[in-house]
């Protein structure tokens, strides 16, 4: 037979394994997604997704490749969440995204309050950062979009180039 004492002990027990399983439980699915900054992931899901959300996506952007499938980018350092759900709005995944710093080719140059970043892959080349020093940052920034408009003017001369010689063998 079995005292109320020994019965409120049993309950006791049972809550507290309920309560830890639920815990441990939780502490696997809180493990966070890595992306680094400016770099896209593979995110494999369990099922096919219908919709997908990223809580800020100025953090991380997401590419969907197919029902299973979604690529995630590091935008800039920080935290979000990706929420999945099926067709009936069901949730299939809630999952923590952490973007963190390229590791192994980073170099952060730290002078007075400002600072300046580098990729030294194989040598150390300046590259814009968040948190760089904003003078720095946007002469980087406009150097590069100067290039890519002359590389896309010097593409459409040539390509006019050819259609005039084209025309010209006609």
């Amino acid at each position: 037979m079995v005292t109320k004492y020994q019965f409120k002990r049993g309950v006791r027990a049972a809550t507290l394994g309920v309560g830890l399983a639920a815990m441990i439980a939780g502490g696997a699915q809180a493990a966070d997604f890595l992306v680094e900054m400016n770099k896209s992931k593979a995110l494999h899901l369990p099922k096919p997704v219908a919709t997908v959300m990223v809580g800020n996506p100025a953090v991380a952007d997401i590419t969907i490749e197919s029902a299973n499938l979604v690529y995630v980018m590091g935008k800039s350092y920080g935290r979000t969440n990706l929420v999945a759900l099926d067709a009936e709005g069901k949730p299939i995944l809630d999952l923590d995204i952490s973007v963190v710093s390229q590791s192994t080719s980073a170099v952060t140059l730290t002078r007075g309050s400002g600072q300046i970043s580098y990729n030294c892959t194989p040598r150390c080349e300046r590259v814009a950062n968040i948190g760089d020093n904003p003078d720095s940052f946007d002469t980087l920034v406009q150097q590069t979009n100067d290039a890519a408009s002359a590389s896309a003017g010097a593409g459409a001369a040539g390509a006019a180039g050819s259609a005039s010689a084209t025309g010209a063998l006609r």
